[in-house]
């Protein structure tokens, strides 16, 4: 268990490190690499643990894409 505590602490991190705001095409980058950084962590753990940081991880980043688009249909 406290393994999929830390799995959560470390997303929720990564994520608040950037406001939860448009990121630059940098920052973007930056998030994506720390995300890969996480994901080598949490494989070690075995499939279930992969599988569930892989989720968590995307649906952080799908947050910052539909951020991104929406800010993008905003100053349109």
């Amino acid at each position: 268990m406290k393994i999929v505590w830390e799995l959560f602490t470390d997303v929720w991190h990564l994520a608040r490190k950037y406001e939860f705001r448009k990121l630059t095409d940098a920052e973007w980058e930056q998030f994506k690499a720390r995300g890969e950084e996480l994901l080598v962590k949490y494989r070690k753990h075995g499939p279930d643990v992969e599988m569930l940081y892989r989720d968590i991880f995307r649906a952080a980043q799908a947050f910052y894409e539909r951020r991104s688009h929406e800010d993008t249909e905003n100053n349109m």
